[in-house]
């Protein structure tokens, strides 16, 4: 005979948490074998099928969950109840998972082998739903055995929504993260340019760099870029941007997220010498961009309103042209500026400057003479190539 039970929370908070990670920092990392980690595959190619991310594992739910596994097989009961008489939750909390998150568990017994254990769980409808919860990100896994007992195999998966300390295991468990250029999302970048990492509780908390130099840690986060600190801008859940160190070479650059000093996540991207994008107002890459009109070099003027959409831009005169002023990111290590090609409405324009940003790290600054030739032109596409390597094309508006 083989059973399965399942027990579901939505958020709480205890208060238990300083107090149970004093005792459990000096407990022995746990691991899990081989049909372990063929559960935690099961689970997670089943839920890549519906469209859901993977879970890692956790290690305060696998000591939570070794410990539940190893009593039932011990004292020959199974029940989410222990033999303490704590519920799931309060078992969690007592092993160190007491965050203000969604949690839950599934028990098995039976079955010593994980394709038959998953598909238990697969099986029964509230079960199921545990392995396909959305708000689930981390799980902790054990099975025990005992001979004596009524069902030989004892398995338990705990569930948490928050990711907390990491078990690193052949990379199953490993979150992989996307890297773009934050300006167009392109996914190349270059050195000293501005970029943004995407992943899922990547950070307990939401900073910004609010001085200079920028921080190489800002809310507990690092991110390293081929072992190489990065200056931090911004910092959330979901995304983290920074600029690219100086000295990171071109080629397939790794990035690691290191949280507390503890790696939360990693992953690859390609590093170019130039990376040119513009950023625009709408931050989607797409649009009107971020820039500004001049004729003296004072007095600047928006090219777009707040909500996105274009003003209309004076091209002047001969005397007294006007000049588009780009703002961007991986532009400035251009090879020479006759591989500088801005091409607006179809006609090529002159580039009087291209450079970093004198005030905001990471940005790139082009100037651009607007050509008399296209007063009255209307709505016009601005394409910017730098050796040969094309940025997002934006728009602007040219009036009479």
């Amino acid at each position: 005979m083989c059973r399965c039970g399942n027990r579901v929370l939505q958020p709480i908070l205890s208060l238990m948490f300083l107090l149970t990670m004093t005792v459990m920092t000096a407990a022995q990392t746990p691991t899990i074998d081989a049909e372990e980690q063929g559960v935690l595959k099961l689970v997670n190619d089943y839920r890549a099928q519906n469209g859901l991310g993977a879970l890692r594992v956790s290690v305060a739910l696998t000591r939570a969950a070794d410990w539940m596994s190893a009593d039932m097989a011990a004292k020959n009961y199974f029940s989410h109840t222990d033999s303490s008489g704590r519920d799931p939750f309060a078992r969690m909390s007592a092993f160190g998972y007491s965050y203000n998150t969604y949690r839950g568990e599934n028990i098995a017994a039976g079955y010593g082998d994980a394709a038959r254990t998953f598909n238990l769980w697969r099986n029964s409808p509230s079960h199921n739903a545990a392995m396909l919860n959305p708000n689930f990100k981390v799980l902790g896994i054990s099975r025990a055995y005992s001979a004596s007992t009524t069902y030989k195999w004892y398995w338990t998966t705990n569930f948490g929504g928050f990711v907390d300390t990491l078990l690193t295991i052949g990379g199953d468990t490993t979150q992989t993260v996307r890297t773009v250029n934050a300006a167009s999302y392109m996914q190349t970048i270059a050195p000293d340019s501005v970029v943004a990492t995407f992943g899922t509780q990547i950070s307990q908390a939401t900073g910004a760099a609010n001085s200079l130099p920028l921080p190489l840690t800002l809310s507990g986060v690092t991110v390293m870029v081929n072992d190489i600190s990065a200056p931090l801008l911004y910092v959330s859940p979901t995304q983290i941007n920074y600029v690219v160190p100086t000295n990171v070479d071109p080629g397939t650059a790794t990035v690691k997220v290191m949280n507390g000093g503890t790696v939360v996540a990693n992953g690859t991207v390609a590093v170019e010498t130039v990376s040119p994008s513009i950023f625009t107002i709408l931050s989607s890459g797409k649009g009107v961009p971020a820039a500004q009109t001049t004729a003296d070099g004072a007095s600047f003027q928006p090219v777009g309103n707040s909500d996105g959409s274009a003003r209309v831009l004076s091209v002047g005169n001969a005397a007294k042209p006007n000049f588009l002023v780009l703002y961007g990111t991986g532009l400035r290590r251009r090879s020479s500026m006759t591989n500088v090609r801005v091409i607006i409405g179809g006609v090529q324009a002159e580039v009087s400057f291209l450079g970093a940003h004198s005030r905001l790290v990471g940005v790139d600054q082009m100037n651009i003479k607007l050509s008399e030739s296209l007063r009255g032109r209307g709505n016009v596409d601005v394409v910017v190539t730098i050796d040969g390597k094309i940025a997002n094309t934006v728009t602007i508006n040219i009036g009479n």
